[in-house]
């Protein structure tokens, strides 16, 4: 079977996800292509061996635009079947082409229009767990639901924590510049650590905000080895980073962007929240001293937070999930 991947480009989760599901489809002799753009492309191109397209898109952009290479790239492609990462658009196009799909995400939502176009998905696979989900579960697609846990690559733990905090905001932009301010000038404080704050494009702008214990990172490449055995990471609440530092049993301070900007994230940490995997603080509760006051708890073993059980099982789940709903699909059109 052909099987098409059309990662969303936003930040590096979707990518990460994506590659492990191609990766397993893969071993089980399926013919698979990613399709991606952005910062999720970049991620892919130093990764993925396999077939690997550039729709060419920026990471947010215009319906046309998006409807136009999304329908060149199905067509040039001509899949079997079609897992779709968040990407909506994709969802009406293979439905008029019969082309089964898998929707995958980490969040759902009420609006009429988003639900359209979910109703248009053979089945919708949750990469989280059912208790604490907080996103509202329509009765017009529940049937299609399926959760399967969350879907990461957890690398081995080291043996012990070295004297470190890690600052993070994924794929840093002009808005993040508040939250490394506060969060670099409120950890001032811990002298006995070393600060990591990767900053990426705002590496320049931000480095004067530093001391001596503060070192700026642009590439994000090496993020993951410095998480592994560090004391904190500070980070901005995307779904995938919070499940790895659950997995890896790293405590972890969550700032998730203004509702405006993007309010998944903060449903996403206040979840985690509530299964004690992490503390997390709104944006606007930045100015309270929170950051300090959470580090220092967490730092000196007042507060204990959850370690996630990573087997791996999500990912046979999901897997699961994406041939089923395609085989059955397939079956149904041929009677």
């Amino acid at each position: 079977m052909k099987v098409l991947v059309v990662s969303r480009g936003n930040g590096f989760g979707h990518a990460k996800r994506d590659l492990l599901v191609a990766q397993r489809l893969l071993q089980f002799n399926h013919e698979v292509i990613i399709a991606s753009y952005s910062s999720g492309l970049q991620y892919l191109q130093r990764v993925y061996s396999g077939q690997l397209i550039d729709l060419e898109l920026p990471s947010a952009g215009s319906s046309a635009e998006r409807t136009l290479k999304l329908l060149d790239l199905i067509r040039c492609t001509q899949p079997d079947g079609i897992v779709v990462d968040e990407e909506l658009l994709v969802l009406p196009l293979a439905k008029s082409m019969g082309i089964p799909t898998c929707f995958i995400t980490n969040w759902l939502e009420d609006e009429p229009e988003t639900l359209g176009y979910l109703q248009m998905a053979d089945q919708i696979a949750i990469m989280d767990q059912q208790d604490h989900w907080m996103f509202p579960t329509s009765d017009s697609i529940r049937e299609k639901l399926n959760f399967v846990g969350p879907v990461v690559e957890v690398p081995e733990r080291t043996a012990a924590r070295e004297k470190k905090i890690v600052i993070t905001s994924g794929s840093a932009t002009i808005v993040d510049v508040p939250f490394f301010r506060k969060a670099i000038a409120d950890l001032k404080g811990e002298t006995d650590y070393i600060k990591l704050v990767y900053s990426g494009t705002l590496t320049k702008s931000l480095q004067r905000l530093g001391d001596e214990t503060t070192q700026f990172i642009a590439d994000p490449g090496s993020f993951m080895d410095e998480v592994r055995d560090s004391s904190l990471v500070v980070c901005r609440g995307g779904h995938t980073t919070l499940w790895e530092l659950a997995s890896l049993g790293i405590p972890a301070i969550a700032v998730p962007r203004r509702e405006e900007v993007n309010r998944s994230n903060i449903v996403y940490a206040r979840q985690m929240g509530e299964r004690g995997y992490i503390r997390w603080l709104e944006e606007s509760e930045m100015d309270q001293g929170l950051i300090a006051k959470y580090a220092s708890e967490i730092l000196r073993g007042q507060t204990e937070l959850q370690t996630y059980a990573y087997d791996g099982t999500a990912l046979d789940r999901l897997t699961s999930c994406i041939l089923e709903s395609f085989f059955l699909t397939l079956a149904e059109e041929s009677l």
